[in-house]
């Protein structure tokens, strides 16, 4: 596999990611059900859909990791330029949509989440709960900020060593993603995508299209039928789920993975803008219809869809209208 084809593939892996993610948000027990009385059938439909879309966040994660190891930052003299980029590429949006995040919990906070006094408001702006799916953006400003920590490391005499780092990680602190800071297993794929950023030949391999469909099928019946958020459960659904997602992107059909190419360039828009519309939408859909099965499925599969659209819809007329405030917001992408 080409070296173009590769990046191919990791943007079409970028667009799948981000509809998980979305899906995800989309979960409407709770909106729907709040006293718990939900039919079994919808709550196990739903709970397998979120063990097996939870590979997409370690996934964003091992790419952004691959990408940002393709140099030796200290080495080349390049490390403090590139914490200025990362600043325009990473910290601004992070500070942006968390402020637009801190507005809407302005207007509607049911959980307190925006904070009660200054020192309550920067904890919890800076721990994403102005905005969730933030997290993720803060703990790759600071893998990023801590690179000579660990950037020596990639070095290719010294390898093994992060091997060993690694595997340390998977044996004693891997657990699920979280939003507190520095997750191990935030940490455990980034390291781990830019371990592979040296060994590029693993992700070209492609094998066997009945591979691929097997690890799928084995990855989906895992996911919905052991359920569990427990540790070693956990890791063995990724270890079959991160492979799985991998080959399966090559059983996508090629028009599906064009449209998948041109979405790509939104992506970051739709991550950091999805999470409050996708949220008022279902909880307008349970107040209009509580109770309802029906609904709720087709709220579930159908929003998502909805709002990606209408978001990336957005995207493309803010790009060609604003192009700088836009490339401002997104920080360049």
């Amino acid at each position: 596999m080409s070296n173009s084809a590769l990046s191919q593939k990791f943007r079409v892996a970028s667009c799948v990611a981000m509809l998980m993610v979305v899906l995800r948000h989309s979960y409407t027990i709770a909106a729907f059900y709040p006293a718990g009385d939900y039919p079994q059938w919808l709550f196990s439909f739903e709970w397998g859909t979120l063990f097996w879309t939870d590979v997409a966040v370690p996934f964003f994660f091992f790419a952004s990791g691959f990408f940002f190891m393709r140099s030796d930052y200290v080495a080349n003299g390049t490390y403090f330029a590139m914490l200025r980029k990362k600043v325009r590429t990473l910290l601004l949006p992070f500070v942006i949509w968390n402020l637009v995040g801190g507005c809407v919990l302005c207007v509607y906070d049911s959980e307190g989440n925006l904070g009660d006094s200054f020192a309550s408001c920067l904890h919890n702006f800076f721990y994403s709960q102005w905005y969730g799916p933030l997290w993720y953006v803060r703990d790759l400003m600071l893998l990023m900020l801590a690179f000579p920590l660990y950037g020596w490391l990639y070095r290719r005499w010294l390898q093994l060593a992060l091997v060993g780092v690694i595997l340390y990680l998977m044996v004693f602190r891997w657990g699920p993603c979280d939003i507190y800071l520095l997750n191990a297993e935030g940490i455990l794929f980034f390291l781990l995508g830019g371990l592979m950023q040296h060994h590029q030949g693993v992700l070209a391999w492609r094998g066997r299209r009945a591979l691929a469909i097997i690890l799928l099928l084995v990855w989906l019946a895992f996911s919905f039928f052991i359920t569990s958020w427990d540790r070693d459960i956990h890791r063995l659904s990724l270890l079959v789920g991160m492979p799985a997602f991998w080959l399966a992107l090559d059983l996508i059909p090629q028009r599906v993975q064009s449209v998948c190419v041109r979405l790509a360039p939104y992506t970051f828009l739709v991550y950091v803008t999805h999470f409050y519309l996708l949220k008022a939408l279902k909880v307008t859909s349970a107040w209009l219809c509580p109770g309802s099965a029906g609904v709720a499925l087709a709220t579930f599969l159908i929003l998502p869809v909805v709002v990606v659209a209408v978001l990336v819809f957005i995207g493309q007329k803010w790009r060609r209208l604003l192009p700088r405030f836009y490339s401002f917001c997104v920080g360049g992408r």
